[in-house]
């Protein structure tokens, strides 16, 4: 499976990354870990409609879990992408609310179906 950046999701790294310069490098390892799919498959948490939460430790925050970010992950099995909804500092947001998922999924979904449209999928 390939990973797809949204431009929406590069938007919310960039904001992390003010604050934690290491946090793009440390996603990267943690989605480039042997087979990527088995990897959220099995580390990640499902919380339904093929969305997986995803932690992701960070060398710039203090050890342990609440010292990471987490991410949602969308997998989109028909066209082979793992696809980052949304990413967060635990230090800083504890949790999201199921609205704020959706929104960060309706936003995905939106580029998504942009670029299907213009054949940059193939």
């Amino acid at each position: 499976m390939k990973i797809f950046f949204a431009d929406h999701f590069k938007s919310q790294l960039k904001r992390l990354m003010k604050k934690y310069p290491s946090a793009k490098e440390d996603l990267l390892e943690a989605l480039e870990e042997g087979d990527l799919q088995k990897s959220v498959l099995d580390k990640g948490i499902s919380i339904g409609r093929s969305i997986y939460k995803l932690r992701v430790g960070s060398r710039d925050m203090k050890r342990g879990k609440s010292g990471s970010f987490r991410v949602y992950i969308y997998c989109f099995v028909r066209r082979g992408l793992l696809v980052p909804l949304c990413i967060y500092a635990k230090p800083d947001t504890s949790a999201i609310s199921e609205n704020e998922l959706q929104f960060h999924f309706e936003r995905i979904v939106i580029e998504l179906a942009k670029i299907k449209a213009a054949d940059k999928f193939k």
